[in-house]
């Protein structure tokens, strides 16, 4: 918890909101919750890079890769991706030090923080529950586009800031259309780009008692419609007692490609 706390203090995220809504403590408590789960993580872990790995011959040329969610890069072939291609441009609300100290050896990495709904300033400073589709990187010639682990979190920030600061504001339904919008305009975004784009995803959550029976499932993304999924796996996101003392959470995840023609 200490270490936890020094590095909050000692962090200089760029946007406010990565502090507002809770990203930059959550990328910390991530890596304390990876070093606990990190046997059960790491075949998901593996599953993503192969994917990814797999499908970089796809992308319509080698001078730019966009990495949408980076994050600490533990899903991301980085070292594969600054080979292949010129220039990797890594995405996220807040990329802490360590990370970034841990790929300072490749000379084309190039970090942006950004809010990638790009809705969160508006919530925050107008307190208005806009419907957007993201425009950041669009004018941009990216050779691949990737969002990883990405989309089903896009609205949980979203929400426990409306839950904490809003939550008389807007009615239950404008709420619950709002935050299946920031998933919806994700996916319109990724279409928008001219480049081939690969989306890696948690599609259900299933919730496990200790002999691994499911005792419930929950799906995220039953207001779209995704593309053929080309691969899927489960994830030993949370085994006991990390979530409950006798339920664990195993993560359907599934792999989508999606190739342009020009």
């Amino acid at each position: 918890m200490i270490r936890e706390l020094l590095t909050y203090l000692f962090e200089r995220p760029l946007l406010s909101e990565a502090r507002t809504f809770g990203h930059l403590s959550e990328s910390i408590s991530l890596l304390s919750r990876e070093s606990r789960c990190q046997k059960s993580w790491l075949p998901h872990r593996t599953q993503c890079k192969n994917f990814i790995k797999d499908h970089l011959k796809l992308a319509s040329h080698f001078d730019s890769v966009l990495v949408l969610g980076s994050g600490p890069l533990h899903e991301v072939p980085i070292e594969e991706l600054s080979k292949a291609f010129k220039k990797v441009t890594l995405v996220d609300i807040v990329h802490l030090k360590n990370t970034k100290e841990s790929v300072a050896h490749l000379k084309n990495i190039v970090f942006v923080e950004h809010d990638i709904t790009e809705l969160e300033h508006s919530l925050h400073h107008d307190k208005n529950l806009i419907d957007h589709v993201p425009q950041k990187f669009l004018d941009e010639d990216w050779g691949l586009v990737l969002s990883v682990n990405l989309m089903s979190q896009l609205p949980i920030h979203l929400e426990k800031y409306i839950n904490k600061k809003l939550k008389n504001k807007f009615s239950s339904q404008d709420v619950s259309r709002y935050l299946q919008n920031s998933t919806r305009n994700h996916l319109a975004y990724l279409h928008l780009f001219n480049a081939p784009f690969i989306i890696i995803t948690d599609t259900e959550v299933h919730y496990c008692d200790k002999n691994d029976n499911v005792i419930q499932i929950d799906k995220n993304y039953e207001h779209l419609s995704l593309p053929e999924k080309l691969s899927s796996w489960s994830w030993s996101l949370a085994p006991i007692p990390e979530f409950q003392k006798d339920i664990a959470i195993k993560m359907k995840v599934s792999a989508f490609m999606i190739k342009k023609h020009k």
